[in-house]
């Protein structure tokens, strides 16, 4: 008293301010409000009057009066507004209860549930059901700006008898008529709320999703079926009785039961990826590639969608994709996770679905993984859908593939698989990865003894476009090959092919008792004299290669010291009239 007759003597209401006094004025000209500011007086009369019980009501009325004018400062205290209503409480003033409780509303201020259950259980026991449409009114307001509700406080709402009038008649004038507040959406919700909590204590799962599609069918607003969708999405990550079994394999086989809409099937997919996501992140592969699978007999495009909880919203497209397939891959099922990539069309980036570095990271490392697991040609399907070479990106150097291609080239080489070894070369050459050239050499070899000869002629022209073989040299008109030291049999012998085809006028053309032939140079790459003499037998040798068979003879040495060959003319016009069909098809196109 003796601070408030030094500051607050010239503005104040002395006695309305005593605790043992009070003002009899109806009209007072001093105030009995504290003025706009002065918070720090405000909470102080209020902290001295809820000690004295015959005060009770001035400490509501002081708390209500400034507040309804000023926001909350730095002096307001939170323990202070509890203790006021539980003193409230305790002396049975609901009308001083409500008009704090209303004035703390406004400023986003909220008790916990427990006094709320304790409020409603002291106005059904002492018969005071005239508050009731007004408690109702504040109780909802408060769920609505985010107060978590339990169990036992939305019961004692949904046991209220106007709750069960209005529910009964579904019309909301009998309950508000008093009030100048339209009747509150969150009111029919609440119910909803209540099955949805005793449907996770019981884990009746089929249950759930009939509330479930109920909420969806009705008229509520999409941020309301939001929350109740991630109160179920909670409920649904809560551990069973029966650890291996997934709750919302049953609730969605309940909700897709009947005619499923939009907002049912979007609604379904973020329960799934907020499920999926926090599976994945506790490492519950099982539970989480189960989640992927009903949703994907669900039809239901969970990689379009965000999940529930606020750290999801991030979650890019890319990721969500990345996400199902790990969970597949580390529970064991490689075709589930190539299915599930497939199905996703191997998507990454989009204007619409923009991802991250991260992102591209991390599905570089699971599609690393699942190349070791899958079959050679599914492999190099995974190879082949690696971040940043279907779709070139800045931050990617795809040449740090390269050795996964050629480790993949070598496994398929020696076991023979030559259909998807050709298939990665062609994939290599053309995104100017590096083939090893000795690998090349081998791989034709393999294709020769195999009689694959189709194949090799398509690779090896692959090859020529791309600047493989640069000593190789057979322009149109020009009579003359040159082929480096270095080639093998069948490289050889697919040269002749085609110094032959693209020849073919001057071939035909020419007598058969010309004394003109075809040259062909043997170019020296090797400084090893043994290796450059045996790389002249290799040459003859593969002339016997086509077939009819080609004649070719040594004829010395030009002034470089190099092997000089002719290619018999009549053997050459055999092998044309032979294979002219495709030859001219292949080398001329």
């Amino acid at each position: 008293m003796t601070e408030f007759k030094r500051k607050k003597s010239t503005a104040y209401c002395r006695q309305y301010f005593s605790e043992s006094l009070s003002c009899g004025f109806k009209m007072c000209r001093f105030h009995h409000v504290p003025l706009d500011g002065d918070e720090k007086f405000c909470v102080e009369t209020v902290m001295r009057f809820i000690n004295n019980p015959t005060c009770l009501q001035k400490a509501g009325a002081v708390f209500t009066g400034y507040y309804q004018k000023n926001p909350p400062g730095a002096f307001f205290s939170m323990p202070v507004f509890l203790s006021l209503l539980w003193c409230l409480l305790k002396a049975c003033m609901v009308s001083d209860i409500l008009s704090v409780l209303s004035v703390g509303l406004a400023h986003k201020i909220a008790p916990g549930h427990e006094f709320l259950l304790a409020l409603f259980d002291m106005v059904r026991g002492k018969g005071l059901m005239g508050y009731l449409p007004q408690l109702m009114q504040l109780t909802f307001k408060m769920a609505s700006r985010g107060l978590v509700l339990s169990l036992d406080c939305l019961e004692s709402v949904k046991n209220t008898p106007e709750f069960q009038q209005a529910t009964r008649s579904n019309s909301p004038v009998s309950v508000t008529a008093n009030l100048n507040v339209p009747f509150p959406e969150h009111l029919n919700l609440a119910p909803c709320i209540v099955e949805i909590e005793l449907c996770t204590k019981q884990q009746d799962w089929r249950r759930m999703g009939k509330v479930f599609r109920s909420i969806c069918q009705s008229s509520h607003h999409p941020n309301q079926v939001e929350q109740i969708s991630g109160r179920i999405a909670k409920a649904l990550l809560s551990e069973s009785k029966d650890k291996m079994s997934l709750p919302f394999a049953t609730f969605a086989e309940t909700v897709c039961s009947g005619e499923g809409d939009a907002l049912i099937k979007n609604f379904l997919g973020r329960i799934g990826v907020s499920l999926m996501l926090r599976y994945h992140k506790t490492h519950q592969w099982a539970k989480g590639r189960r989640v992927v699978e009903v949703l994907s007999m669900s039809k239901v495009s969970y990689s379009m969608l965000k999940g529930l909880f606020g750290n999801e919203d991030g979650a890019s497209r890319c990721c969500l994709v990345t996400v199902a397939t790990e969970l597949f891959l580390l529970s064991g099922i490689v075709e589930g996770a190539l299915n599930t990539l497939r199905e996703n069309k191997w998507f990454l980036s989009s204007p619409s679905w923009p991802c991250e570095p991260a992102d591209l990271d991390s599905r570089r490392h699971v599609l690393t993984r699942l190349a070791e697991k899958t079959s050679h040609r599914d492999t190099l399907e995974v190879l082949c859908n690696l971040p940043g070479i279907k779709m070139p990106n800045d931050l990617i150097d795809i040449s740090r593939y390269g050795p996964l291609f050629d480790s993949h080239l070598k496994v398929c080489m020696d076991r023979q698989v030559l259909p998807v070894a050709s298939d990665t070369v062609d994939f290599m050459l053309s995104h100017n990865l590096a083939v090893d050239q000795a690998m090349l050499q081998i791989l034709f070899h393999k294709l020769g003894k195999q009689n694959l000869w189709l194949r090799a002629r398509e690779v090896f022209r692959h090859c020529l476009s791309v600047g493989y073989y640069p000593g190789v040299s057979a322009p149109p008109g020009f009579t003359a090959l040159i082929v480096s030291c270095g080639l093998g049999e069948v490289e050889l012998a697919l040269t002749f092919e085609m110094f032959i085809a693209v020849n073919a006028t001057a071939v035909l053309q020419l007598s058969e008792t010309t004394t003109s032939c075809l040259s062909i140079t043997l170019k020296r790459t090797q400084s090893c004299e043994s290796k450059y003499l045996l790389a002249g037998s290799r040459l003859l040798s593969a002339a016997c290669i086509p077939q009819p068979k080609l004649i070719v003879h040594y004829t010395g040495v030009n002034p470089s010291q190099e092997q000089v060959f002719k290619l018999d003319i009549s053997s050459a016009r055999r092998w044309l009239r032979n294979n002219h069909l495709w030859a001219n098809d292949v080398w001329t196109h």
